[in-house]
This record gives structure tokens, sequence and C-alpha cells, in this order.
């Protein structure tokens, strides 16, 4: 039976490694999407909303297996709830990178990004894919060091996003209301990525650990 309960529970973290990779190849497309004004890469961007959802379902679904089937106590309960709440947020990554690419298909043939913003939003995108690179992998090596360094990557984001918000307020700005509007939540597209990709590496630290990381 616990041979049992720790295969079933292998296969729901991999599961989130595959919803995590899902999530980086939408932020892959997205980004190329957003620099490169290419309508093709943010379709395949949200091509990939059937996949994410269909992965939501299925570790949401496992994790319910487990909990009715092996009625697991203590840390195993503590792991099986965790890998919810990680599933959620994953999800929810998956989707922002796809209100970004809907972004662009609205603004096209246009480009969105102006030449005063594209080194910030592209270090906003960067920032983004070094987070989710680290959270493909620490559902196969679980490394604390490098999963709570998570923090950092967002903390710089969340630097930037604002830098991207002062500048559509301020006097340089020319591109007018409409686009600045969308490129305001475009950044605060990528500000929840790394929020909720804290989240995750927060959950898997408690996952891990069984211990709440420091605020």
């Amino acid at each position: 039976m616990r041979d049992l309960f720790r295969g079933q529970l292998d296969e729901l973290v991999e599961r989130l490694g595959e919803l995590a990779a899902l999530a980086g190849e939408g932020l892959e497309l997205a980004t190329r999407a957003l620099f490169e004004t290419d309508l093709d890469a943010a379709q395949a961007a949200l091509d990939l909303d059937t996949r994410i959802a269909e992965l939501d379902t299925d570790c949401s679904e496992r994790a319910v297996r487990i909990l009715a089937l092996q009625g697991p106590v203590a840390a195993d309960l503590r792991l099986v709830f965790s890998a919810v709440r990680i599933t959620g947020d994953l999800t929810r990554m998956g989707e922002l990178t796809l209100h970004i690419a809907r972004a662009v298909r609205r603004r096209h043939p246009e480009p969105l990004v102006s030449d005063l913003l594209r080194d910030d939003l592209r270090r906003m995108a960067d920032l983004a894919a070094c987070i989710i690179e680290i959270l493909r992998g620490a559902f196969a090596d679980f490394d604390l060091e490098t999963i709570t360094g998570i923090h950092n990557f967002e903390n710089e984001l969340d630097t930037v996003h604002s830098r991207v918000l002062t500048l559509l307020e301020g006097p340089d700005w020319d591109g007018g209301i409409p686009t600045a509007v969308d490129i305001a939540l475009v950044a605060r597209f990528f500000g929840r990525f790394g929020d909720q990709a804290v989240d995750v590496a927060d959950r898997l630290i408690f996952f891990v650990t069984g211990q709440r990381p420091a605020a």
C-alpha cells in the first residue's frame, strides 16, 4: 500500500512538472509574439489553453483520488494539499502568458512595445523566464537553495514593473492612452507571473520541509 501511495504521489509531481513546462512554453511563445509582433507565436500560445486546462484537471483529480483512496495522514497529507495549491498556481501562471498573447493579437499588426519601454519589458520577460526555468527543475531535484532564489528574481521583477508604470505616467511617454493601458496590463501580467511563482516556491519549500518560509 505504501509503495502504491508513493507511486501515485510521484506521478502527481511529474504532472506538476509538465504543467510548469507548459507555463514556460506559453511564456516563450508570448514573449516572442510581444517583441517580434508575431501573430503566429501569439496564436500558438493561445492554443496551449486546452492543454493547460486538461493538466490542471488531471492534477486536481489525481490529488483527490489520493486523498479518497489512500487516506494520507500527517506529512503525506501535507504533500497532497501542497500539490493541490501548486496546481492552481501553475495553472494561473500559464493563463497569464495567454493574456500577454491576447494583448499582442489585439494590437496586431501594430507593435505593442515602444522603444522607450523595450529594455524594461525585455528584462521583465527575461526574469520571468529565469523563474519558470527554476520551477521546471524544482520538480525533479527539489533543491531548496535554488527554489528560494526565486524571491530575488521576483523582487527585481517588481522593481522593473514599477519603473514601467512610472515611465507610462511620465512626460516622455507619447504613445497614447490605449497603448499605455495595454502595456501596463502586459507588465502586470509579467509581475503576477512572478508573484504566482513565489507562491509555488513557498509551497514547494513547505512540501519538502514541512516549514513555511519566513515572510
